[in-house]
């Protein structure tokens, strides 16, 4: 498998379709650009919902390209990422200033102590900015990609350029606002005046100068070909939404924000397009290595049958031990190696020649020695160690992750005369959980962050922080706020999913009252009712049954269950909620009146992102991510989720918790080392 430096914009090499697809979008782009022209200084009336809707969209896909790249950059170490991600957030944060100054949009002059000639200010600072990020990302492009392998450094570096960049955004503002007297006049009423047109050309030669210094850089890898299109397409922007055009609100005006928009999204497309390939090729290889052990399995069953049993006892332990890919090593209980199978030459680089009558200290590290000789003495006396984590040492002294399953080997007598390891390199398994590790720290600081930083502002408009606004506009922002408010749930649900999947997230059991368990999430789920005019009933008054669980889980599984009954079951009708108590276990059910499940769903309702009917899921709020983390969340708690079909139609979604919970030996150390951790 590939690297995973490989498999990023930053690094793929542009291939010929990627070129004719980039060439393809100039060419259309300067044909509708050529056509418009005549007609930029035509007035159009003014839409003034128009602007916060496209400075919203911009600033959103501004902001997700920083997130992205800041955390390429955390992974690659490249310092040309981190000047084009600080670019990228530049221009995000600089939309902020430009709504909130416009004239006329949140009040006459505008906010912020805005005078007549802020906007225009704020939007040169805004145009230049960028193409001074092109130009540091093509002078650093060719510069040592690694600056640092500690983590700690790739978060400070983010950190640093995230407040130079929000340093800058506030003293540039302060300049437009505060200290727009020392500047020169841009706009004469609506009209551009005779230093805009100076200032503008003076960014328009900037993004020139930046699009030369990109190509004499050499453009080689798909964020080269891509950044190159945004710099033509950012010319195209600028020349005609601010120096062909006549005045704000004429068809220059618009059609130059359309090329604006088309600019903020092209590098998002392709870091999110790669992403997906990334995540394809992944599962296609892990299908693959799926396949050809199935058919190795099968190959060796038609073999294994021609053999005598003696025969293929005496072939399997061969075979077994020499084919194996995990080293195997026999040692004496004095720690002698008397067995080296080529998977241990080729892990540790020894051949059996060289070890085999040596001692087994020779692949331990000096720190690891007492460690050794308590498990031979746990050999001894009978025991058995499966999956121990532990370092060995290669013959060229590199130090290797290592899961060891260790058994007894006995003589025909039942006495055990040696031991025999079976040692499976877990370095890259290692390596690969601290970068998901990295990714979800990642996602949730720098993705998370900047979506709901954008959401307390709509919401703050919405509900009228800053006046009246007209009924268009109020439900324009209304409409953005929402759809912040839905992605930073996706992305909470995403983490939570992430959490459970690797064992961290925190449980807290003690004795619970069911019954008031499930009139809490009913009651939290009364509002989303009365929206779609469902009534929600609880047949259980007369249920008194405590179990040991964690109340606050089991709340969000049961108002997960009570929102899809919900959200599906026809208007006018009602969800049942019922309690059941069993001689291990109690069962809630809830009970929907809806469609029910088709039947090639029945083992698939609980996958991530599974959705019965995308499109009528997506309408009623889902992502598909609800059921799979009620059911991981059950797993933890002990019990079971599961649906079966109602009589009279609906489903009936039940959950079984037993009266004492239990794990399995394996999730009882997770959730300890987890509590442990919490404490």
């Amino acid at each position: 498998m590939a690297e995973p430096s490989t498999a990023f914009p930053s690094t793929v090499p542009a291939g010929p379709q990627d070129r004719r697809l980039a060439f393809a979008v100039i060419a259309v782009s300067s044909i509708a650009f050529l056509i418009s022209l005549p007609f930029a200084k035509h007035q159009l009336a003014p839409v003034w919902p128009f602007m916060p809707m496209y400075d919203a969209a911009i600033s959103f896909s501004d902001l997700m390209t920083a997130s992205l790249l800041f955390m390429q950059f955390k992974i690659l170490r490249a310092p040309a990422l981190l000047g084009l991600a600080s670019g990228y957030l530049f221009t995000g944060l600089m939309v902020v200033p430009h709504a909130l100054t416009f004239p006329g949009l949140f009040s006459e002059p505008g906010l912020l102590g805005a005078g007549p000639h802020t906007t225009a200010w704020v939007y040169i600072f805004w145009h230049a900015g960028f193409p001074f990020a092109a130009m540091a990302y093509a002078a650093l492009k060719n510069r040592t990609r690694i600056i640092g392998r500690d983590g700690a450094l790739g978060r400070h570096a983010v950190l640093l350029s995230i407040g130079a960049v929000v340093a800058a955004v506030v003293a540039l503002t302060l300049l437009a606002t505060v200290g727009q007297s020392a500047l020169p006049d841009l706009m004469t009423s609506d009209r551009a005046a005779s230093g805009l047109f100076i200032a503008v050309a003076a960014v328009l030669l900037l993004t020139t100068i930046a699009l030369v210094v990109l190509r004499l850089s050499g453009v080689r890898t798909v964020l080269d070909l891509w950044l190159s299109v945004v710099l033509c397409t950012w010319l195209l922007n600028v020349a005609l939404s601010a120096f062909l055009n006549g005045g704000r609100f004429d068809l220059g005006f618009y059609a130059g924000r359309v090329y604006g928009m088309m600019a903020a999204s092209f590098v998002l497309l392709v870091l999110l397009r790669q992403t997906g390939a990334l995540y394809a090729r992944l599962a296609g290889l892990l299908q693959v290595e799926q396949l050809e052990r199935q058919r190795e399995m099968a190959k060796r069953r038609d073999a294994e049958a021609k053999l005598s049993v003696q025969e293929e006892r005496e072939r399997l332990f061969v075979a077994a031990v020499e084919s194996s890919e995990d080293a195997i090593v026999i040692t004496a209980l004095d720690g002698t190696i008397t067995g080296w199978n080529p998977a241990a030459e080729r892990l540790f680089g020894y051949a059996a020649a060289e070890i085999v009558g040596e001692t087994v200290e020779m692949i331990v590290p000096e720190e690891r020695r007492i460690e050794l000789g308590d498990i031979l003495a746990r050999i001894g006396s009978g025991d058995r160690l499966k999956h121990h984590e532990t370092v060995r040492i290669a013959k060229s002294g590199k130090p290797i992750q290592v899961s060891l399953s260790i058994s007894p080997i006995r003589s025909p007598s039942d006495a055990i005369i040696a031991a025999c390891a079976i040692a499976r390199d877990i370095t890259d398994q290692k390596r690969i959980e601290r970068m998901k590790d990295e990714f979800i720290a990642t996602v949730s600081h720098e993705l998370r962050t900047p979506v709901t930083t954008m959401a307390g502002p709509l919401g703050l408009l919405a509900n009228g922080a800053v006046g009246e606004m007209p009924e268009k506009a109020k439900r324009l922002i209304a409409m953005a706020h929402n759809n912040c408010v839905r992605l930073t749930r996706l992305v909470n649900d995403i983490l939570d999913f992430e959490k459970i999947e690797a064992g961290m997230m925190t449980f807290n059991f003690r004795t619970v009252d069911v019954k008031g368990v499930v009139r809490r999430a009913i009651e939290g789920n009364l509002a989303l009712a009365e929206q779609f005019g469902v009534s929600v009933r609880f047949d259980g008054d007369d249920a008194d049954v405590v179990v040991d669980t964690d109340s606050d889980r089991l709340t969000e599984v049961l108002a997960q269950l009570l929102s899809n009954a919900v959200k599906f079951s026809p208007r006018g009708e009602e969800a049942v909620v019922s309690i059941e108590s069993g001689e291990s276990a109690v069962r809630v059910a809830v009970r929907d009146r809806g469609p029910g499940v088709p039947v090639e769903f029945k083992t698939l309702i609980f996958e991530k992102f599974a959705q019965v009917e995308a499109t009528d899921a997506r309408r009623k709020g889902g992502n598909g991510l609800g059921l799979s983390i009620a059911k991981q969340t059950m797993r933890w708690l002990g019990g079971e989720i599961d649906h079966v079909p109602a009589s009279s139609g609906g489903t009936i979604f039940y959950i079984d918790l037993p009266y004492r919970h239990l794990l399995n030996p394996q999730e009882s150390a997770a959730f300890s080392k987890r509590r442990s951790a919490g404490a």
